[in-house]
């Protein structure tokens, strides 16, 4: 891409351009980097760590990193069986901790901090409503959350 820089073309067009041209060639690695904060809805599984109970003493836990969740971002805990509903609001506050583990199909390799932000009630952002209203068919990994989702977990 070329620019005449005789004045005809504004500056703010110019530094637009730039910004575009960094974006289609910076690696995945700088725009994880410098993408901004994202939210997720990431699965837990009562059967295998009280998640339930988990924020009852502290405010603060250790949690399974998802591919491409970085520090800064927020992250909705979805509790499974026989919860079924999102009962958390987390700030990511460290990610990449280093960690080992496999068993039955389970693998873990690094942990993120995840610190409380807020407690939803189990009866209001249930499986059945993720599903008939906001679409939501599983939570079986981290995924992005929905804008209306969104909105609505912010209120």
């Amino acid at each position: 891409m070329s620019i005449l820089l005789d004045g005809t073309v504004p500056l703010e067009d110019i530094c637009g351009l730039i910004d575009k041209s960094y974006q289609v060639t910076a690696s995945a690695k700088t725009k994880k980097a410098i993408r901004p904060p994202k939210e997720w809805i990431i699965p837990s599984n009562p059967q295998y760590f009280d998640i339930v109970h988990a924020f009852d003493s502290v405010k603060e836990i250790v949690w399974k990193q998802g591919a491409g969740i970085k520090k800064g971002d927020t992250v909705f805990m979805y509790v499974g069986m026989p919860v079924s509903a999102i009962l958390y609001k987390c700030k990511v506050t460290e990610t990449d901790i280093p960690y080992r583990f496999q068993r039955e199909g389970l693998t873990i390799r690094s942990l993120m901090k995840i610190r409380l932000l807020k407690r939803y009630d189990p009866s209001r952002f249930t499986f059945d409503v993720l599903n008939e209203q906001y679409h939501i068919f599983a939570v079986r990994g981290p995924r992005g959350v929905p804008e209306d989702l969104s909105e609505d977990l912010k209120r």
